[in-house]
């Protein structure tokens, strides 16, 4: 999914302490009620509760923007640490997008996609 540059945002994450980049953070703005939002982290900081603290605070945010009613994110149905990060964070299962994503990484073939949103 692609917006334009006025409706997207790109967070990085780094280590003042290290100097290092941990990852980053998208936010989306498909459309005038609703943010999308998406994120990579590097494997080293896997486990260590970063990516909750940052998607429940961007979750908590989103809901108090006027205007706003939905923070939706998603991942690979196979993903299951990035789901329970969504759901640590504030953001529950709306259900299964079947052969919803392409990741050439891994299968050249659409997979199913578990898709999170907090409503107000």
């Amino acid at each position: 999914m692609s917006a334009p540059a006025d409706r997207s945002r790109t967070y990085v994450l780094i280590s003042h302490a290290v100097g290092r980049l941990l990852g980053a953070f998208e936010v989306l703005r498909p459309e005038p009620h609703q943010f999308d939002c998406g994120y990579v982290l590097a494997r080293a900081e896997w486990g260590k509760g970063l990516m909750t603290e940052v998607l429940a605070e961007v979750n908590g945010w989103a809901m108090r923007q006027a205007g706003i009613w939905r923070i939706g994110a998603g991942c690979d149905v196979d993903n299951r640490a990035s789901a329970r990060v969504m759901e640590e964070a504030g953001l529950e299962r709306e259900g299964i997008l079947r052969r919803w994503i392409i990741h050439p990484n891994s299968s050249s073939e659409p997979r199913d996609w578990f898709s999170y949103a907090k409503v107000r």
